[in-house]
């Protein structure tokens, strides 16, 4: 009987947090350091950005809980087992210096075919890419805060990550239609990002990415035969380890924007904990040649247009024969195609674009025969009649001057 008795106790006690109306629930991400869903590896990094950027230490406190509003319940609540505390990873008391790669730093440039001169003639012109707009206070600080040193073929990730790139940017376009344009092409709809021209060079070539934006940036591009991402936080700046001599483009994506660029590579990489300038052996890789006004034809659609600015990225020899030959137009849209030969009505030939560089979709090259037919507003032109009344008015004070003048010398010569 005593056994009956305290096994019905057990059982009451077992069963008593179960019982009740389920409250609303709480969703809230765990820390990266500390509580359920704690990873060493994210709690590394944590700590290595809270060092870096000299930020507020997160690491071990999870992002506030978003609550929703679901109808009362009651089935009983689960509670969840006590998580098994994770031993805190010591903050490190010297600056995070994310070691370069082993490679030597290349001098010879990467060699790219050439194109051949010639003229877009009368070729509707691709429209530019708009850039980001920031105040000149916030680009100043942002190219003087403290640069954090990075290795691009295996950057830190960021501290806190709720979606991946694409989804960020589908957030972007879902959210903040205004900072981006939405163009129509190959039967779907294409993101058009704004230009990122925040970038420097330092003594060494290396590309330094500042961000003067309200928020934070993440930068994908494709680096040592795969896709990278690098965090700036807001305000921040990061200089990178690149020596691979190249041209990279790249695109990046906030919380309100999306952007594309590119940085070049070839850099002289410094001793770790060092920012010495490059040994006296240093020769930098020239850069690949920037064309001007070059003639672009549109295979999809046998259209040529007319691009402002076109660099030779490579030359690919696994792709399909018409599309060996990566561009980057405008420094924002990567095109695959061929040079064609000398004394053809166009100099490139494309046959596939993507308008994210490294991370949008691609299509048959109609995106550049879309932008081609963005009209650019005129200004509003001033009204024909008030031309009339200027001239008119100019007009009539000359005559009435004369008529006055006349006047009185026919009055002189009448005399008293």
């Amino acid at each position: 009987m005593g056994r009956i008795i305290a096994t019905a106790a057990a059982a009451a006690i077992a069963l008593a947090p179960l019982s009740g109306v389920a409250t609303t629930p709480v969703v809230a991400q765990a820390a990266p350091c500390a509580g359920d869903g704690a990873n060493p590896v994210s709690c590394q990094n944590c700590m290595a950005y809270v060092e870096a950027y000299q930020t507020s230490n997160v690491c071990y406190n999870p992002a506030p809980p978003r609550t929703s509003q679901p109808r009362p319940s009651r089935v009983p609540a689960w509670t969840p087992p006590e998580p098994v505390p994770v031993e805190p990873v010591p903050p490190a008391h010297t600056p995070v210096v994310v070691p370069p790669s082993s490679e030597p730093p290349t001098t010879v440039a990467v060699q790219t075919p050439k194109l051949n001169p010639g003229a877009p003639g009368n070729a509707p012109v691709v429209a530019p890419p708009k850039g980001l707009e920031a105040s000149p206070q916030a680009i100043a600080d942002a190219k003087a805060a403290p640069a954090t040193r990075i290795n691009p073929a295996n950057p830190l990730e960021p501290p806190s990550r709720v979606y991946d790139f694409g989804h960020q940017v589908q957030n972007v376009v879902a959210a903040h239609s205004g900072n981006i344009d939405l163009v129509n092409a190959d039967n779907q709809e294409l993101v058009r990002p704004r230009h990122w021209d925040y970038i420097d060079y330092d003594d060494n070539r290396r590309p330094v990415l500042y961000n003067p934006l309200r928020e934070a940036v993440t930068f994908r591009y494709f680096y040592d035969g795969a896709y990278r991402e690098a965090f700036v936080p807001a305000g921040g700046r990061i200089v990178l380890d690149a020596a691979a001599a190249g041209l990279f483009p790249f695109t990046a994506v906030g919380y309100s924007h999306v952007a594309s660029g590119s940085f070049y590579g070839g850099a002289s990489i410094p001793a770790p904990g060092s920012n010495g300038p490059p040994p006296p052996t240093y020769a930098p890789p020239a850069r690949p040649e920037v064309y001007q006004n070059i003639a672009v034809l549109v295979a999809a659609a046998d259209k040529t247009v007319a691009v402002g600015q076109v660099q030779v990225v490579g030359h690919d020899a696994s792709q399909p024969a018409g599309g060996q030959d990566t561009f980057l137009l405008d420094d924002s849209t990567l095109a695959w195609g061929q040079i064609t030969e000398p004394g053809s009505p166009a100099q490139i030939r494309v046959v596939r674009t993507q308008s994210l560089p490294g991370a949008g979709p691609t299509d048959n090259g109609g995106f550049l025969v879309a932008l081609a037919a963005i009209k650019e507003p005129k200004p509003p032109a001033e009204r024909w009649w008030l031309f009339a009344l200027s001239y008119g008015g100019l007009a009539t004070a000359v005559c009435l001057a004369a008529w006055l003048i006349n006047r009185r010398r026919t009055d002189s010569a009448a005399g008293p």
